[in-house]
């Protein structure tokens, strides 16, 4: 790093401080799930719910410098949503899409976001795949715990880093102020003659544990779910996979608060059964584990009125993609670990500005627990670990004043492999009275982790991403809310994997192709009373002139890209029949989704189009039944039995896989307070 990279540093500084005239004792969305009835808040306290993700710093979801969803736990609950992707259908802009192995991942305003793109965060704490970035998200990350979810669209590297560069999802679990005791759950759901989704979750949290300012809270998590389908590869041969797809999910946490001492400890032991590999059918079912233990400690030491400092240190240990059937074709066994630490200084001179800014490293380790060399197994090059470092430094500015508040940032990284990345990011927000506007740009960017670099010629760079957005929204009344976003997406230098000529050989691997992205709109509308509310959203998105990327394109369609449908509209209301009884149905509504669906006479993949597909939910909900603290709910998930298989959401062997059809769930849960 040279003094002009370091100039660079200092000159572009990032975001967070109140916002003007803000009142720093504004609903928290971690205060939203205190309330005993979320029904009785007005649309306005909803909307000025203080959240983090987008600067580390509270501000409203309307004057953040980020286009933001907020779901409550209240919304989670008593839309009986089954697993975090049924909460990510609801959010504009996102489609699932499988991958490889019976994982399933989502894309996001039409860009596949599954490897590397996409970052979730559980309590602000990274947990994605650290040998491949990627995110398995089907029936995993349980929903009992979950607090609030806060969900960025648009990039977060300027804050997060290389793994933010598309969108940033944090998962807010249950603290010791929200249980207060003890909390149990437990939902069963049944596809026909078949285990749908099946769960059983213990929670527990108190603020009072005999030692002042003492609170602790945990829970663990075990489930199930299997599909129904028929999975067909593109030879024709095929397997049930009600026999040969359970998915197994079990969750831990443990968090702890002592005065300004943060410490949470996860262990996720996510595993599946999978028999399609890469596409065609394998002639066994293997077992496919991702199993993740993460520690991270935090200690905000305030340094007089305006200052504080924040040592953290992060610890991610994984073992992703394990197989270990040695007779298996998908046999892998390598383990990761990264090791961060992070200082963050956060500086408020004034009522009006705020300053914050921090370095960070680390270190990630990636090791070959097998040297066999079969199935998918390889070594690092020739050795069995390697270690690649990290340093980075950021920097928030946000100024709040009665024109506008002014976000200015930017934070460089230099990974010892790929080099520098430097990203800045500027925004203008205001809100007056009832209306809020936003204008932001944005850089965001993929920075390559230890299989991407393990599996190039060497000449691997961070993809980078640039993003124009704006914003505007309007609160009409004491009950209704629109908003309207657009947006323009351009990704340079995209990571692909697949055959590139390497010294007159073509050669599968990792590599930079040239061009993609994608411009669009979003629309969010919102009635909410006394007795019920409505939310209505609707995301389209154009790749028309923006990608150039032949493994996402549909050949005769450059207006989209494979998997993911141009329109989407979701519709959620809640109706409070009685004082304990709540009716809520939903729907999403996916508009033609192009993909390779079928194979010819020789195997090969055929281009296909899925029509529009309506997928309806219906869910009731009754709260205190017999004694205090008891929900009974029950309801059916995709009303309608229609068929909505998941597209692979680039050129590949994979087929489209089955999802679930209609889905008979009932959920019972206890609440009790010390």
């Amino acid at each position: 790093m040279n003094a002009r990279s370091w100039s660079i540093i200092v000159a572009g500084l990032v975001a967070a401080a109140p916002a003007a005239g803000a009142d720093p004792e504004e609903t928290s969305t971690a205060a939203l799930a205190e309330i005993g009835d979320v029904q009785e808040l007005s649309l306005a306290d909803l909307l000025d719910a203080r959240i983090e993700i987008a600067t580390k710093k509270p501000q409203t979801s309307r004057e953040t410098p980020g286009i933001v969803t907020v779901i409550t736990r209240d919304e989670i609950v008593e839309s009986g949503a089954r697993d975090l992707l049924d909460v990510l259908a609801l959010v504009p802009g996102f489609v699932a899409a499988t991958d490889i192995q019976n994982t399933v991942g989502v894309g996001v305003r039409g860009q596949y976001s599954n490897e590397g793109k996409l970052l979730l965060l559980v309590d602000g704490q990274p947990v994605n795949d650290l040998l491949y970035g990627s995110l398995e998200l089907g029936n995993r990350y349980p929903l009992e715990i979950i607090d609030h979810i806060e969900v960025i669209r648009g990039p977060g590297s300027a804050v997060y880093g290389g793994e933010a560069e598309l969108a940033v999802i944090n998962l807010v679990t249950r603290g010791a102020a929200s249980l207060d005791g003890v909390a149990v759950a437990s939902s069963y759901g049944r596809l026909g003659g078949t285990l749908g989704h099946a769960s059983a979750t213990v929670s527990f949290g108190h603020a009072d544990m005999g030692v002042k300012d003492l609170e602790i809270a945990g829970s663990f998590t075990r489930g199930r779910s299997s599909s129904e389908g028929i999975y067909r590869d593109f030879s024709g041969a095929t397997y049930p996979m009600a026999a040969s797809s359970n998915v197994d999910p079990m969750f831990a946490k443990l968090a702890i608060r002592y005065r300004g001492l943060h410490a949470d400890a996860i262990f996720d032991d996510y595993a599946l059964q999978t028999r399609d590999g890469f596409g065609p059918v394998e002639p066994t079912t293997v077992r496919c584990g991702f199993r993740t233990y993460a520690l991270a400690l935090r200690y905000d030491v305030g340094l007089g009125e305006h200052l504080t400092l924040t040592p953290e240190l992060d610890v991610l240990r994984q073992t992703p993609w394990l197989v270990t059937d040695p007779e298996s074709l998908l046999f892998y066994a390598k383990t990761a670990t990264r090791t961060t630490g992070r200082l963050t200084m956060s500086y408020d001179p004034t009522q009006h500005l705020n300053l914050l800014g921090g370095v960070e490293s680390h270190a990630d380790h990636g090791h070959v627990d097998d040297a066999r060399q079969i199935g998918l197994q390889t070594l690092f090059g020739d050795q069995r670990s390697v270690t690649y470092t990290t340093l980075a430094t950021f920097a928030q500015l946000l100024v709040s004043h009665p024109i506008a508040n002014l976000t200015i940032g930017a934070r460089y990284e230099y990974q010892s492999s790929i080099g520098d990345s430097f990203v800045p990011r500027v925004a203008l927000t205001k809100m007056v009275g009832p209306f809020h506007a936003k204008l932001l740009a944005s850089q965001g960017y993929r920075a390559p982790v230890i299989e991407n670099i393990n599996a190039s010629s060497g000449k691997l760079q961070p993809e980078r991403t640039t993003v124009f957005e704006a914003e505007a929204g309007y609160q009409l009344g004491d009950h209704m809310f629109a908003a309207v976003n657009a947006f323009d997406i351009t990704i340079s230098k995209p990571i692909i994997y697949g055959v590139e000529l390497i010294d007159g050989e073509e050669r599968e691997e990792y590599f930079n192709s040239s061009r993609s992205g994608t411009r669009g709109v979003e629309l969010d509308y919102r009635l909410r009373y006394a007795r019920g509310s409505a939310k209505l959203t609707y995301s389209y998105y154009t790749a028309a002139s923006k990608n150039e990327v032949d493994a996402y394109r549909v050949p005769g369609h450059d207006e989209v890209l494979l998997a993911f449908p141009s329109h989407k509209v979701t519709a959620m209301s809640s109706l409070k029949v009685s004082r304990h009884l709540t009716l809520s149905p939903s729907a999403v509504i996916y508009g033609p989704r192009y993909g390779y669906l079928t194979g010819d006479t020789d195997g090969n993949p055929v281009l296909g189009r899925e029509p529009w597909t309506a997928l309806v939910n219906v869910y009731l909900l009754y709260r205190n039944a017999v004694v205090p603290g008891l929900d009974i709910g029950a309801g059916v998930y995709n009303l309608a039995d229609q068929r909505f298989d998941l597209v692979q959401p680039y050129v590949g062997s994979h087929a489209p896989m089955p999802t679930q059809g209609r889905e008979i769930v009932v959920r019972l849960a206890y609440e009790h307070r010390l």
